[in-house]
């Protein structure tokens, strides 16, 4: 391939956002994604004849998120903000559960931003109290399990006292989430590159040559930003979907590690009408909670009146999950089901119409769902960001320094990010 100015390696939103704006600024631009399809970790399945996009990768909107909102109007997107009601059930019984974030919030400012970092379960054993603040530590730690996806034994308190924004706002993007990397590569056209992984990276200031799978041989360019998930760039570069640097830029493996990627497991289920159709007092709920079982919270399509349920688990618990594949997953779902609604599980079969999930954490090309930061990691984000060289850049939701990480708004933000620095250093 003849030499190019950028090659940007990943089409998920920061691959494909960085992309756009370097071509906006007169620069050539080739894009290089290992998968057959655009959007990385965004992965919306529609099924013929019902009416809501399911989402198998990012769903929400989280809190203010300023560029995806600006870019949903220039595509002409619409979104919801999500609010309804939150419901406990245990054994058929259900509970109003609305003091959930209150719960959650009462844990969370007891962090000191300025203070020591230490892992959120050292956290929780220092502060001592009686049943009630015994509650609240559970719905935190099942909040950060579940929210980060983390282990509460390795995430960094500081790195949680520096998320901006109300974690308690989220939206959905009525028409599908792949309808916005969709709208990123709609002016990229034939230098987006699929199924053409990128197994080595030789550099030298001013100057990358990239190995490329798929048969296409070789490229070279002046710089190359990097936009894989961190989980990728942790791979060892012979398994697959593993990057070998030449030479390992300074500081990368050691900022590396840490870093973690967080497991999720997401199972969409598809029913005839929900279980509770008949109560009229539940027609609003939004989230479910459930105190056992491999899935501590589940969600619906509310405000949408649609029979959709999504069960997740997120951090240890959905590592332990996952080694079922998918018919144990979706066997312990509807069990757990079952028994915390009090409703029969040939009764729940009855009314399945399908179920679906992705294995983010055996996809090669991701190795787990999204970023979380390690005792002694709050400055991790910062070290990605920055460009080695004038000649390596990285994004991606890992790199975001604004508390964003995790979200599709973190990818967005250091998308755009890189492109600037790209455009300082090759002018």
């Amino acid at each position: 391939m003849a030499g190019i100015d950028v090659a940007v390696i990943g089409a998920g939103v920061a691959g494909l956002a960085a992309a756009g704006e370097l071509r906006r600024k007169g620069l050539r631009v080739e894009v290089y994604e290992a998968r057959d399809r655009i959007g990385g970790r965004v992965l919306t399945h529609r099924e013929e004849g019902f009416p809501l996009p399911l989402e198998l990768g990012a769903e929400f909107i989280h809190g203010d998120a300023p560029e995806t909102e600006r870019l949903l109007r220039e595509a002409g997107l619409s979104a919801v903000e999500i609010s309804g009601d939150h419901w406990r059930a245990e054994q058929g019984e259900f509970q109003p559960f609305n003091s959930f974030w209150e719960r959650i919030d009462r844990v969370l400012k007891g962090i000191d931003p300025e203070g020591e970092d230490r892992s959120f379960d050292d956290f929780l054993a220092r502060r001592r109290g009686g049943r009630s603040r015994a509650e609240d530590h559970a719905a935190a730690r099942e909040f950060v399990t579940g929210f980060h996806a983390a282990d509460p034994g390795q995430i960094s308190t500081l790195s949680i006292a520096a998320q901006t924004g109300e974690t308690s706002r989220i939206g959905r993007v009525i028409e599908g989430y792949d309808r916005v990397p969709a709208w990123l590569a709609h002016d990229l056209g034939e230098s987006v590159h699929l199924g053409t992984p990128v197994s080595e990276i030789a550099w030298e200031r001013g100057r990358v040559e990239l190995t490329l799978g798929g048969g296409a041989g070789k490229a070279t360019a002046r710089a190359a930003v990097v936009t894989v998930p961190v989980g990728v760039l942790q791979a060892p570069p012979d398994e697959p979907g593993g990057i070998r640097f030449r030479p390992d830029p300074p500081r990368l493996r050691k900022t590396l590690g840490l870093v973690a990627m967080g497991p999720v497991v997401r199972l969409v289920l598809r029913f005839r009408e929900l279980p509770w159709a008949d109560r009229e007092e539940l027609h609003q709920m939004s989230f479910l909670h459930i105190g056992e079982g491999g899935f501590h919270v589940w969600w619906t399509a509310y405000p949408l009146r649609l029979p959709v349920l999504v069960a997740w688990s997120g951090g240890p618990p959905a590592a332990e999950l996952a080694r079922k594949g998918y018919e144990g997953i979706r066997s312990a779902a509807l069990r757990d089901l079952s028994g915390h609604l009090g409703i029969s599980r040939r009764r729940l079969d009855s009314l399945l119409e399908g179920a679906w999930m992705h294995d983010w954490d055996d996809d090669p090309f991701s190795r787990g769902a999204y970023s979380y930061v390690r005792v002694g990691g709050a400055e991790a984000a910062k070290a990605l960001s920055r460009p080695v060289e004038g000649t390596l850049f990285f994004a991606g939701e890992a790199t975001d320094e604004g508390g964003s990480t995790g979200t599709v708004e973190g990818a967005l933000v250091t998308g755009l990010r890189a492109a600037r620095q790209v455009a300082r250093a090759l002018r």
